[in-house]
């Protein structure tokens, strides 16, 4: 038994000895500034792929969650038969499958009507249909009002328009995405600020030390107003939002990701990157407010369509070329990319309500200004963007029309447009001529996708830290080929967050679309992500040599101020789609109408 004892002391004393010998090491390995960097990066560095997994996942759940219940806004009733639902704000009505109220008959037109709410009033708008329609009686020429309680024929079949009663004002919404309620039940958005505010102060630390002597105090400033300006912005949604906010986190950490590679690649263009997250924050909550009023965001169109008109102009007239495409606009004390901001009148001016969407002189307009931004990019060279403004047209004009043979031809038509321009345009041609192939242009029209490559292969998983990549030496980096630095510095992992982001609003609108109350809100965020996503797969596949490289911007990750600014303004379509209440905000309003009611006011 004491030898037993005695083995045990001797091995408690080696464990001992070797712990404080592992102490002393580190010690003495931190007393060197370099050592210490070298440390606290390798610790970081398994770190963060975690929390952007972690803050990825407890996101997305709770955003899937279902809404449960879809809002019954009036019924069509035939007389002692049955009741049909109206769903939304703008509801077509024939005989057709795709209409959102099936009349099967025989003698009601493919697409009779559409009948629409808005001004505080519903309208119904008959769509040149061959037995015509009647309220009351009598026959209504274009588009005329409807109240609750009268009748309405489509030909020969009569409804009477009725409002919800009470205890019917829904029905429950059954989704394939159901199964994701449980899952993100209990996850507190709270939490998943924390992770991210985790992840921005330890990427800025590591950033601020592998800095060395360019590292100034204005770098520190830099993410501490930041994320002061996250804290303040998160406790007015926590404090007055009635939406999930799990939407806006997953921004946060993408700006944050924005912050870190300018830090690394374009440290002097902080401020000024601060100040463009800071305006986008901004213009996000504005343009909200705005179209929450359906008949405001038809004004709001027309104004930012006659803005864009001459935004062209001016970038046509006295734009500035920078890497091949005249772009840009210098006013001295700033520059800014016109063609930017005209995304988002476009996104507006594709945005109708159904009752003029279905007109073939509207859609001849849009047809119109759609082809007047791709032509004049196309003057500019700007071949990325022009594509960006094509994808999103297509998206609209089927959302519109739903006539895929019309699209078609459309896109036959611009296939032969792009031949064109690549054949007669040698600065485009030249990006399609290494296009597959590009280390055989290593050291010329290659060189750019080539380092890319390397560093993004170099990061591996991991990355090798924050600051410490040699991609930011290479042009355009912070911008065009921003997925290879967060490759480099960053990882695998959380270049692949970022851009599964991205991806990841392209499902959440789709989700959103059955529960849309108006196809404004349906048909803007549908125009919004289609952008986002198209730019994703342009700047990611461009830079990785998949498709030729056409410069363009990973939304809310690149480098530029009008980028963010617009992303966010995109951004704000897809927020007002959704219109589900979090749960414990609706049990709070739930509870405070029941004191309200129960004290008689």
């Amino acid at each position: 038994m004491n030898s037993i004892i005695e083995n045990g002391n001797q091995i408690l004393d080696g464990i001992r000895a070797w712990a404080d010998g592992v102490v002393a090491g580190v010690a003495a390995y931190l007393s060197n500034p370099i050592e210490f960097v070298e440390f606290y990066t390798f610790v970081v560095r398994w770190i963060f792929p975690i929390l952007a997994a972690a803050i990825f996942f407890r996101c997305l759940l709770p955003l899937l969650r279902s809404g449960g219940a879809n809002r019954i806004w009036g019924f069509l009733e035939i007389k002692d038969a049955y009741r049909i639902p109206i769903m939304h704000w703008e509801n077509s009505i024939g005989r057709s499958k795709l209409s959102d109220i099936v009349i099967n008959l025989p003698f009601v037109s493919r697409s009779h009507a559409v009948l629409s709410f808005g001004e505080k009033c519903w309208t119904i708008t008959d769509l040149a249909s061959k037995g015509g329609v009647r309220v009351n009686g009598e026959t209504v020429d274009g588009s005329g009002s409807v109240e609750f309680g009268d009748s309405i024929a489509f030909a020969t079949a009569e409804f009477q328009f009725l409002p919800a009663e009470e205890g019917y004002e829904s029905l429950p919404r059954k989704s394939r995405w159901d199964w994701f309620s449980k899952l993100g039940r209990n996850l507190d958005s709270n939490k998943t600020f924390l992770l991210i505010l985790a992840f921005q102060v330890l990427g800025g630390i590591q950033l601020y030390l592998t800095m060395g002597e360019a590292a100034t105090v204005s770098v520190i400033e830099t993410f501490l107003i930041f994320i002061a300006a996250e804290c303040v912005y998160y406790f007015v949604l926590s404090r007055y939002g009635r939406k999930y906010r799990e939407l806006e986190l997953l921004i946060y950490f993408l700006c944050g990701l924005n912050l870190f590679v300018v830090a690394s690649a374009k440290p002097g263009h902080l401020t000024k990157q601060l100040a463009a997250i800071l305006l986008g924050m901004m213009v996000y909550a504005a343009i909200q407010l705005i179209i929450k009023d359906v008949g405001r965001g038809r004004k709001l169109k027309y104004l930012l369509v006659g803005c864009s008109v001459v935004l062209m102009v001016l970038n046509l007239t006295i734009g500035e070329a920078r890497f091949g495409a005249r772009n840009w606009i210098n006013l001295g004390f700033i520059t800014f990319q016109p063609m930017e901001f005209v995304k988002v009148a476009f996104v507006l001016a594709g945005t109708a309500t159904l009752d003029k969407l279905l007109t073939a002189r509207n859609l001849t307009a849009f047809i119109g200004f759609s082809g007047s931004c791709i032509g004049a990019l196309i003057l500019m060279r700007d071949l990325g963007t022009s594509v960006i403004f094509f994808g999103a047209f297509l998206v609209i004009a089927f959302m519109r029309s739903g006539d895929i043979r019309t699209i078609a031809f459309i896109s036959a038509g611009a296939v032969l447009g792009a031949f064109a321009v690549v054949t007669f345009l040698p600065y485009i041609a030249s990006r399609f001529q290494a296009w597959g192939h590009v280390w055989e242009f290593a050291d010329t029209i290659g060189y750019q996708q080539t380092r890319t490559l390397i560093a993004s292969a170099s990061g591996g998983l991991l990355g090798v830290g924050g600051g410490n990549g040699y991609l930011v030496k290479v042009a355009a980096s912070d911008t065009d080929l921003v997925f290879g630095i967060l490759c480099e510095e960053w990882g695998l992992v959380v270049a692949l967050a970022a851009v599964l982001i991205i991806v990841f609003l392209s499902v959440f609108t789709l989700f959103l679309m059955r529960g849309c109350k108006s196809s404004f809100y349906a048909i803007s965020a549908c125009g919004a992500v289609s952008i986002f996503m198209i730019q994703t797969a342009l700047n990611v596949f461009g830079s990785l040599d998949i498709l030729p490289l056409t410069g363009v911007t990973l939304p809310f990750v690149s480098n530029g101020g009008s980028s963010m600014v617009v992303c966010w303004a995109l951004l704000s379509f897809i927020k007002a789609a959704d219109e589900r209440i979090r749960p414990g905000r609706e049990e709070a309003e739930s509870a405070a109408e029941g004191l309200t009611e129960g004290e008689g006011v």
